[in-house]
């Protein structure tokens, strides 16, 4: 998850508020090389952020209640420092996108973790009956 910050000897000092990029404009979305840009991107920041999302659901496993909420607060939080560490790295840039695929990453996760948990629960039962 904190491939984000490094290389650390990027980290500057100074912001480069110039570099961030909200969203992608129309021109950028026509051309096929920073879509796929943007699609590896995106593919990355939620991958990165989906064993987030099941570590933290497999958590239910020893019986313990769990809601996603606080999970996605923690997911833009981090995913907001990171982001915002990156304004002051050279060589980073900053995206809008990044911090909404880190979340949904760990929504992901959460998805994945409460079908497994649903599964082990069901297979558990069975095993009972």
């Amino acid at each position: 998850m904190l491939v984000g910050i490094l290389p650390l000897h990027n980290f500057v000092g100074h912001a480069h508020w110039q570099y961030i990029r909200w969203v992608p404009t129309p021109d950028q979305l026509g051309s096929p090389a920073i879509l796929l840009d943007l699609g590896i991107d995106a593919a990355a920041n939620i991958l990165l952020f989906l064993p987030f999302g099941l570590l933290y659901t497999l958590r239910g496993l020893g019986g313990k209640s769990f809601s996603p909420g606080p999970l996605m607060l923690m997911a833009f939080t981090l995913s907001l420092g990171i982001e915002y560490y990156q304004v002051y790295c050279h060589n980073r840039s900053t995206s809008l996108l990044d911090l909404l695929d880190n979340v949904l990453g760990a929504y992901i996760g959460v998805k994945v973790g409460e079908m497994y948990l649903r599964k082990k629960t069901a297979g558990a039962m069975e095993a009972a009956s």
